[in-house]
């Protein structure tokens, strides 16, 4: 009997303990998964900077409002991180809010550009988008006219396939055009920023495949590509506005680039008829 139970026990415990090793090999993978479950966007490192450097340090447009458009809370304000673009500062010292632009990084040709419209059709005359290249070239033949949307909320602006593609590496400077006054000849507020295509990395597109819509996004926000993780939360919350899943990632993204003002507003569809002017 003493045996029996002897042999008993010595195969009895190879699988004790590779039971044991599961267990500790998996309480790690769960913990981090539960920790990294929130959607954050990771700043990338840009050494090259754009060739027009004239776009102001906001998002907003109360820095060139005129008395035309009044004022409102939360402001017109670009979905866009401020990034800081050549030689980073040292972590140690109060980094510079004037050394940041509005930029935004995507591997698509035509991207899709947000922003929150605190006015509707009876208080804004017209709304326009520009996008010009590292010449000041247009990419379109005319400023994009914008749907005014009917409540106020988030809007975002497609760049039709009409227009021309954005190429990889460069910088694009884009203009928001806002216009309150009909009978005033210039527009009365712009919001200005950036836009640079970069090339999706063979690493990156083969942890894209077979994710999710929700993990693609996180795992584009982890790479610092900003337009192309916003576009998939919006387009998901905006599909299912009741799904708390979705707006919980949403606002976890714009809490990340300290855009928590506007984390609430809703998505207005407001802006599938945007006359795309062709640009041939």
């Amino acid at each position: 009997m003493t045996k029996n139970k002897l042999s008993f026990l010595q195969m009895l415990l190879p699988c004790l303990l590779a039971l044991t090793i599961i267990n500790v090999t998996r309480s790690p993978a769960y913990s981090n998964q539960s920790d990294s479950s929130r959607i954050r966007f990771i700043e990338p490192t840009l050494n090259k900077k754009p060739a027009n450097r004239g776009a102001p340090k906001d998002r907003k447009g109360a820095g060139t409002r005129s008395e035309e458009c009044p004022a409102t809370k939360p402001d017109f304000t670009a979905l866009v991180p401020l990034m800081q673009i050549g030689e980073k500062p040292d972590p140690q010292k109060i980094a510079d809010p004037s050394s940041k632009s509005g930029l935004g990084l995507t591997t698509l040709e035509y991207p899709t550009f947000w922003f929150y419209v605190p006015h509707t059709s009876g208080k804004i005359n017209s709304l326009k988008f520009v996008l010009l290249d590292e010449a000041k070239n247009p990419m379109t033949k005319e400023p994009i006219r914008v749907d005014i949307p009917q409540k106020p909320g988030t809007i975002g602006i497609k760049l039709s396939k009409t227009a021309k593609p954005l190429e990889i590496g460069k910088y694009y400077h884009w203009y928001f055009l806002v216009d309150c006054n009909p009978r005033s000849i210039s527009e009365d507020m712009a919001i200005e920023g950036f836009v640079k295509r970069i090339p999706l990395q063979p690493n990156l597109k083969q942890e894209l495949e077979g994710a999710t819509p929700q993990q693609k996004a996180k795992i584009y926000a982890r790479a610092g590509i900003w337009q192309d993780a916003i576009a998939i939360l919006a387009k998901l919350r905006r599909n299912k506005p009741q799904n708390t899943l979705f707006l919980n990632d949403w606002k976890d993204l714009l809490q990340s680039v300290d855009l928590d003002e506007i984390a609430n507003e809703p998505i207005q569809d407001c802006c599938s008829n945007a006359k795309h002017i062709s640009s041939k």
